[in-house]
């Protein structure tokens, strides 16, 4: 951590623009130091479902660019202060020169609002801003104003391109290899079997093995619950043997792909159990199926692969 010193007009005009009644004592900049030769500020966390590139910000905290698996693949860039946020304000993200070349110009690449107890979190436009702003050998800095009783501070976290380079190609290459879909497209999934078979559909065989291939990676997957159906028989014993036939196939499908038995957990339902769900005779002659949940151990999740995450910081005049 340093005191800041100069940091150019657009900095400076920050700070005189979001100071409102209260008067800035200080101005705290956190940066990783230039007599820090052997950087290693910046490290990689790969899997076919996330690409997590961090950055430890010396006296901060951690920032952390993810990047997870599914269609759309949107990266994100939160940040991990060591203290919370304990006041609203405005979060500017600048790209600017490094120290050793202070002859280039402040960039704005967005700003984002900033709340008490809640972590700055920045959307998929200008985190891929942030990337590029740092593979391009420039500092991205995070200024804003932390008020406090009698005073505000100004505090500016800083993203040094010292060290980037390396993690930053790991990342691009686990970002190559992530799975095409992600939980909320393999979480729960619905199988057809061929009427009174025990045999899938071409498709429902396909979602199953992207349903296993996800459940082999993810490791807060903590119960896989098979529900599987059987009805077009007319004696309901014909029924249940038959349910219980296409679960117990399911269930060896998991286990011979090395996912453990103990994670599996079995029901089998017939015509006549069917009937009493309200189910009408058409829906029971078309419930030749299973159903096929992944459950996970809430403290190992990842909320963010549930969310639609909004596109957080871009500035108006983005083009």
């Amino acid at each position: 951590m340093r005191k800041a010193g100069r940091f150019g007009m657009g900095l400076a005009a920050f700070v005189v623009a979001t100071i409102f009644a209260l008067p800035v004592h200080s101005q705290v900049r956190y940066e990783a130091s230039l007599s820090d030769t052997n950087a290693k500020d910046w490290s990689t966390k790969s899997s076919r479902i996330s690409c997590i590139l961090s950055s430890h910000i010396s006296g901060y905290g951690r920032a952390d660019f993810t990047l997870l698996s599914g269609a759309q693949r949107r990266l994100s860039l939160e940040i991990f202060p060591s203290v919370d946020v304990n006041s609203k304000s405005v979060m500017r993200i600048i790209s600017a020169p490094p120290e050793w070349r202070p002859q280039g110009v402040e960039t704005d690449i967005g700003q984002i609002q900033l709340y008490r107890g809640f972590r700055p979190f920045i959307g998929d436009s200008v985190s891929w801003a942030i990337l590029r702003a740092l593979h391009n050998g420039n500092r991205v800095l995070f200024p804003y104003i932390s008020e406090h009783p009698n005073y505000a501070e100004s505090i500016i976290p800083v993203l040094s391109p010292m060290g980037f380079s390396s993690p930053y190609k790991e990342f691009v290459d686990c970002s190559a290899q992530l799975l095409p879909f992600g939980y909320t497209d393999v979480g729960l999934v619905a199988l057809m079997f061929y009427e009174q078979e025990n045999r899938l559909t071409p498709s429902s065989d396909a979602r199953l093995k992207q349903q296993i291939e996800y459940a082999k990676i993810d490791d807060s997957i903590n119960k896989i619950i098979i529900s599987s159906f059987g009805s077009g028989n007319t004696d309901n014993l014909d029924n249940l043997d038959l349910a219980k036939r296409r679960a117990e196939s399911i269930a060896k499908i998991f286990t011979d792909a090395g996912i453990s038995k103990d994670l599996i957990d079995i029901k089998t339902y017939g015509d006549e159990q069917l009937a009493t769900t309200g189910y009408t005779l058409s829906d029971r002659q078309q419930s030749s199926k299973a159903i096929v949940e992944l459950q996970r151990d809430p403290f190992k999740v990842d909320r963010r692969q549930e969310v639609d995450m909004p596109d957080v910081g871009v500035p108006e005049n983005w083009e």
